[in-house]
Order: C-alpha cells, then sequence, then structure tokens
C-alpha cells in the first residue's frame, strides 16, 4: 500500500495568453476521456482538472493535448511543477501496481476533428 493514497488529483493547466479559448476548448475536447472527474475554466488561460491517477496522468493529458495542437505555458515555475508532479505520479502509479516494469506508457489520443485551430488567422500563414 503506497504511503500517499490519494489518486484523485487536483492540478491546473497553464495555457499561453496568446490563444484565446484554449481552456475552454480544452474543456470540451476532454469531457469524455476516461479517468477525468471534473474540470473548470478558471481564467481564460487555466483549467482547472481533476482526474483519477490510475487512470491518467498530467503527463499524458498534456501530452494529449500538445498533440491536438494547444500551446501550454512553458515558463520556469510551470515546467518545474510539470517535472515533480510527473515523478510523483509516476511513483505513485508505480507503488498501486499500474506501470508494470517493461510496459509502456498508454497514450491518451484525443479527436483531432473536433478542435479548431486554436491560432489565430494571421498566425496559421507564418507559423
Amino acid at each position: 500500500m503506497p504511503l500517499c493514497n490519494d489518486v484523485i488529483k487536483n492540478r491546473e493547466i497553464r495555457f499561453m495568453l496568446s490563444t484565446p479559448d484554449q481552456a475552454e476548448k480544452a474543456m470540451h475536447l476532454l469531457g469524455d476521456v476516461e479517468g477525468i472527474e471534473h474540470m473548470e475554466v478558471t481564467q481564460a488561460n487555466n483549467l482547472q482538472i481533476c482526474y483519477s491517477v490510475e487512470k491518467l496522468t498530467l503527463q499524458m493529458i498534456e501530452n494529449a493535448l500538445r498533440k491536438v495542437g494547444f500551446e501550454l505555458d512553458d515558463s520556469l515555475v510551470t515546467v518545474i511543477k510539470r517535472a515533480v508532479f510527473s515523478y510523483c505520479e509516476d511513483a505513485l502509479r508505480a507503488s498501486l501496481g499500474v506501470d508494470h516494469e517493461g510496459e509502456q506508457k498508454r497514450d491518451l489520443s484525443l479527436p483531432t476533428q473536433l478542435l479548431q485551430d486554436p491560432r489565430p488567422d494571421d498566425w496559421r500563414n507564418y507559423v
């Protein structure tokens, strides 16, 4: 039994300020994902998310969002928080027996056709 048996995690996903409505679009996109308990947009660029670490990790969620085109905040504080959360969640999953040694991490796949390109129209031509 792990020392910390809190398998429901409350985290904040921060998006770049340059693109509006990313948090709202991400909330709609993640709405049907198994393991996500609750989501709430707290600011235009912040999404509070509550999920079960037995099924998902913050790294899985953020990687899936990046794959479909979301721009996440990469400030120094956010990067350090991600690293600490990733280590803690991986250790908890290992102590729960969720991840077995040699087994690849499960990727979270999101439907890309539901998401409009989050970049402003004038950026799409140059980026």
